[in-house]
């Protein structure tokens, strides 16, 4: 009867021994797969992964595990999106979907309009950068606008016309705004301040068919949002 019972002492002693064998390497196998799990994480593209050790819980130390954190990687602009430089020959589109570029008047051709349907010589713009300009426009800067005939645009009350070429004036300063900050991409959308704080706006085409742009409130609105294209 001893011999039985010692005989079944040492047979669970064995058992356990041999469970607690598969068991390690088992929890080998296991780590080996998290850790080829967490490193294959992070080839993928859009993935920021994160490895962060738990040391144990109460001060009592425990097997170190390994967690993935996968967060959303921050979006990136694509490669192929161009800024938008010094110099640059640019579009500038109307909440109305005209383009910027043509110059009326009844004694003499100095105020804006934006009558354009496509892009053409007659309302191709060039966009210059007061500051460092080897680096893009971005939300902020200070820019000026030539118009197709050689002369800056200008703002002064609500009145946006174009008179001089006047690299230096004043009224000719504008800056540049994207809602999100940034560089200027091909195709943003932008808004344009003059150097007195109004925003350059254009009228529905309802209200003024002949595609008047003006400056007259100091507002991020639907009547003040252009796209700037190339």
């Amino acid at each position: 009867m001893a011999l039985a019972m010692r005989f079944g002492q040492r047979r669970s002693t064995g058992q356990l021994l041999g469970i607690a064998v598969a068991f390690g390497v088992a929890w080998t196998q296991f780590r080996g797969l998290e850790t080829s799990f967490v490193s294959g994480l992070r080839t993928l593209p859009g993935l920021d992964v994160a490895t962060t050790v738990d040391r144990g819980f109460g001060g009592i130390p425990s097997e170190q595990r390994v967690f993935a954190v996968v967060r959303h990687a921050a979006k990136k602009k694509k490669s192929s999106e161009e800024t938008i430089m010094h110099g640059d020959t640019v579009y500038i589109k109307v909440m109305t979907g005209r383009y910027i570029g043509e110059l009326d008047g009844t004694t003499k051709l100095e105020w804006v309009k934006a009558r354009g349907t496509k892009k053409d010589k007659e309302h191709a713009l060039t966009i210059q950068k007061l500051g460092d300009q080897e680096s893009p426009i971005e939300s902020g800067d200070t820019v000026m606008l030539v118009m197709p005939t050689g002369v800056h645009v200008d703002v002064l009350g609500s009145a946006v016309r174009a008179r001089h070429y006047d690299p230096r004036g004043q009224w000719q300063r504008l800056t540049i705004v994207k809602q999100d900050g940034g560089p200027v991409f091909v195709g943003d959308k932008i808004f344009l301040r003059g150097h007195q704080g109004e925003y350059m706006d254009a009228n529905p085409l309802e209200r003024a068919p002949d595609g008047e742009v003006k400056a007259r409130w100091r507002d991020e609105g639907e009547w003040q949002e252009m796209w700037i294209e190339k």
